[in-house]
This record gives C-alpha cells, structure tokens and sequence, in this order.
C-alpha cells in the first residue's frame, strides 16, 4: 500500500495517545489521584484526553488535555514539517494542584509534564520535538488553560 503524506498525522496520534496514557504524573493529575488502574488511565481515553481540540460542557466539568497534529508546509520533495499542538485546561474551580518538581495552576503543571514527556521522546520526526509557543487562554468563559506548538521535521512519505 501506497504511503501518503497525510498518513502521519494519524501515526502521531496514535503515539501520542499511547505516551501520555502511560505517564503515571499525566494520568494521576487528569485522575486527580496518585494511585490508578491501568484500566483507569485507559478511561481518559475520548474522557480527558482527545486527539482534537473538544471543550467539555457537560454539569461535570475535568480537567483535559487535547492535541492536534498537522502538516503545515512541506518545504522539499523529502521533507515535510508536522506540527503538534497540544491544550492542557481546567475549569477555574480547579485550578490549584502541587506535585513535588512542579509549579504553578494544574495547566501549567499538565503543560510542564507534557513538555517534558515530549521533549524526551524519539519517536516522532527527525530529531527531537522542538517548542516553539506556550500561551494561555480562557476557552469557553469557564476554563483557563496553557497551548502549546511544537514542531519537528519528518521525511515527506515513508515506505
């Protein structure tokens, strides 16, 4: 089967949802607890955590991290540029969080875990995943959070 450029974006999420299901600080903050099941931390999957931008509505409101990976140019025949961009918010009623090494509201602490979890990673594009922003935003009049865009090059198809 043929690869297409586009085939990518898919790849990404799928690791991305795979790395961030499986950190125990990411899954115990958005679980708002130390101790969890992997069944739980499974449960976040489309709950609190979603491969697109989604605001909760619903009377009970979570703490959610979202992302979202495009392509935004592709500069040479080989290389593509793929860009991730990644929200972590909650609703101003639960904004205060402390974990030891961290600091500040939970969306800067979610916003710090995911950094630091994608910045360690390999499996994404050629080198490393590199940020370029980090800025806040209140979504919805009911949350405060942090987005943040990282960028990384990746070859145009593979295979």
């Amino acid at each position: 089967m043929k690869k297409s450029i586009v085939n990518d974006i898919g790849l990404y999420k799928t690791r991305l949802l795979s790395m961030l299901t499986e950190d125990s600080d990411i899954c115990g903050l958005l679980l708002n607890k130390e101790d969890f099941t992997e069944a739980e931390a499974n449960g976040l999957l489309y709950s609190q955590i979603f491969p697109y931008l989604y605001i909760n509505t619903q009377a009970e409101t979570k703490t959610c991290l979202c992302f979202e990976v495009d392509v935004p140019q592709i500069p040479t025949g080989m290389i593509k540029d793929m860009r991730v961009t990644a929200w972590a918010y909650s609703p101003f009623d639960q904004m205060p969080y402390e974990k030891d090494g961290f600091l500040g509201t939970r969306p800067d602490i979610l916003a710090d875990m995911i950094e630091r979890k994608l910045h360690a990673s390999s499996q994404f594009g050629i080198g490393q995943l590199r940020l370029e922003s980090v800025t806040s935003s209140v979504l919805d009049s009911r949350f405060y959070g942090r987005q943040m865009v990282f960028t990384v090059p990746d070859f145009k198809t593979k295979g």
